[in-house]
């Protein structure tokens, strides 16, 4: 879910000399640590209960890590040797960054599903580091939505915008309810990306990946004017006031689920917000200021660009999980990731909260979706992940860091969007 900045100095290696701390016993089941930004406790408590159901020798000890301390207090205990046996991992420059951090899981994979389990589990290889499985994916994602308090929208007698033209008229209405338009947590580079990646692929589809491999140039025309279309949210008071402060998770993400905001820019990941169980989670989680009969739906990003169509999609698997190579539990670690990612019944709980398994034998359940409207807006997402324009994670960690520091310098007046492509390109060059 499941997607953030990292650090262009993170420097990871496998020069730990101290095992990973895992409790064993002789008289009990072997206790393993389980480190991620997603799922969270409440998310993963079915997970583990399940799992601990069918596998009574082992135990599942959880720490949910909000993303944006993630990564350096992951990096640093699996260096230290006080880290977990299994953590999450995101596709591209975090999964090669922890690559030495972490076991094959090809040996595991083969055993679990066969020897062609590749073909079984979708988009396994954007986990793949120089021919070593570091991580399996434990769902399927795409960005390039965005999603709307339907609730809230019409109780304002508002339509959710499809063109720029409509989405300032909207943001115009509802900042006049006092109410934020579309909560951004620009302080996170990884939202301000996807952001970026749905207005290039209005601007110029498929473009933005080619650039990346090197085969177009970032400084061109199409990205400036990508830029341009950027910093109008904030200039067109689209984003609310202090946006450049505001992280995505827990910030913007709380003020949207307790009614504060009417659209929040997000992905597939957040498709758990059409169910009842969800909404369960939010009134114990937000108390009497949330609503449980809210009504949260997705969108496809609006058309911001003439000419330009929506409903594409760019994504693969939102988090992958992985299992440490200083781990003195690795076979219980190598159990319970398989089977979280290529179990029928972790699978089958994933499909449950509307994600899309990572396990292709496994349908999308949609029984505890609360309305029809939802139903058939989940169900339009299913043709655009099949067919998305291009992997939504950036594989190199500094042309990602170029990115993310150019869309904040765009945002905040501190740098031309001709500047800030050209700086993006300068990386790229740099990276080949």
């Amino acid at each position: 879910m499941a997607t953030a900045a990292i650090a262009a100095t993170l420097a990871v290696s496998a020069c730990s000399t101290a095992p990973a701390t895992t409790q064993t016993s002789a008289a009990g089941p072997t206790t393993i640590k389980f480190w991620s930004w997603n799922p969270d406790e409440d998310t993963a408590k079915p997970y583990i209960e399940a799992f601990e159901a069918s596998h009574p020798d082992i135990k599942v000890e959880i720490r949910f890590i909000q993303y944006s301390d993630y990564v350096n207090t992951t990096q640093l205990a699996l260096q230290s040797g006080s880290g977990p046996d299994v953590f999450g991992l995101q596709v591209g420059a975090l999964a090669n960054q922890f690559s030495s951090l972490a076991e094959d899981l090809t040996p595991a994979m083969s055993t679990k599903l066969g020897e062609d389990w590749k073909t079984k589990i979708t988009a396994a290889d954007q986990l793949e580091v120089d021919g070593k499985q570091v991580a399996l994916p434990w769902m399927i994602t795409g960005g390039g939505l965005i999603w709307a308090n339907q609730t809230l929208v019409d109780s304002l007698k508002l339509t959710v915008p499809t063109n720029y033209s409509e989405l300032t008229s909207f943001c115009a209405a509802v900042k006049k309810a006092k109410k934020y338009c579309i909560v951004q947590g620009a302080k996170d580079a990884w939202q301000n990306i996807d952001v970026y990646q749905s207005i290039i692929n209005q601007v110029s589809p498929g473009t933005f990946y080619k650039a990346l491999a090197g085969e177009a140039d970032f400084s061109s025309p199409e990205f400036v004017k990508a830029f341009e279309i950027w910093k109008g949210f904030f200039s067109d008071g689209i984003f609310q006031e202090g946006a450049l402060g505001a992280t995505a998770y827990p910030d913007a993400n709380d003020a949207f689920h307790k009614g504060e905001a009417a659209l929040m820019v997000n992905g597939t990941w957040q498709n758990a917000d059409t169910t009842n169980a969800r909404l369960a989670q939010y009134a114990a989680t937000y108390g009497d200021s949330f609503d449980k009969n809210t009504v949260f739906m997705p969108y496809f990003f609006p058309q911001v660009v003439d000419g330009g169509s929506t409903g594409t999609l760019f994504g693969g698997p939102d988090v992958g999980f992985a299992v440490s190579s200083s781990s003195t539990a690795k076979d219980a670690a190598e159990t319970f990731v398989t089977w979280l990612t290529a179990g029928e019944e972790g699978q089958a709980i994933m499909a449950k909260t509307v994600q899309q398994p990572a396990l292709s034998s496994v349908p999308l359940d949609l029984s505890d979706v609360k309305t029809p409207a939802q139903v058939t807006a989940l169900e339009a997402q299913g043709p655009a992940l099949k067919s998305m324009i291009g992997a939504r994670e950036i594989q190199n960690a500094d042309v990602k860091t170029a990115l993310g520091d150019a869309l904040s310098a765009v945002a905040s007046g501190q740098q031309s969007p001709a500047d800030a492509a050209a700086s993006v390109q300068a990386a790229i060059a740099a990276a080949k």
